[in-house]
């Protein structure tokens, strides 16, 4: 899972990183005019959504540790 950070001060209102995600992680609240991360657990880590801000106002942090395919060592 990814850790979104939308930094709602920074957030224009421009819905650039809600057409951006494909995946329907992020919402819109017409109220607030700012997005809404619905479903964080979804998030399939393309970035684009962070890439595309002109406002440098939204962070994906993803959770490597979180995948559960078996590592093999380096020999």
């Amino acid at each position: 899972m990814a850790n979104i950070i939308v930094n709602r001060e920074l957030c224009n209102g421009c819905k650039t990183c809600f057409r951006a995600c494909f995946i329907d992680v992020i919402k819109w609240d017409d109220q607030a005019k700012k997005p809404v991360i619905a479903y964080p657990e979804e998030c399939v880590h393309c970035m684009y959504c962070e890439i595309n801000c002109k406002e440098r106002a939204i962070k994906v942090s993803p959770d490597y540790q979180s995948y559960l395919f078996p590592r093999d060592s380096i020999v």
